[in-house]
């Protein structure tokens, strides 16, 4: 997450201005946020955990398909949503089911 976090706030110094570069910083601002809240032990930032990433895929594969193109930078930032977003889901459920640690 803090990685994706680095590239997403690097994109305005790569890429000229445009709304979703907008959008990708604003969500690496909120994914730095996550990912520093991660290392606590909460429900909150596991459901922003799973949410946030997977809505950024959403929009950037969207972005994506109407562009006709995925940048490089897109793919990482999807390989990374998609992993961390179903990783917090899981924490999540073995939350409810009290498998997790201080459930």
């Amino acid at each position: 997450m803090l990685a994706s976090t680095v590239t997403h706030l690097s994109e305005p110094f790569v890429f000229p201005f445009s709304l979703p570069l907008v959008v990708a910083t604003l969500y690496g601002l909120s994914f730095l946020c996550i990912g520093i809240f991660l290392f606590r032990d909460g429900t909150r930032v596991l459901w922003w955990g799973a949410v946030l990433p997977l809505s950024a895929a959403f929009l950037g594969t969207a972005n994506a398909i109407l562009e006709g193109y995925m940048h490089p930078l897109t793919r990482w930032h999807l390989f990374v949503d998609l992993v961390v977003g179903p990783i917090c889901i899981y924490l999540l459920r073995r939350r409810r089911t009290g498998e997790g640690l201080g459930a």
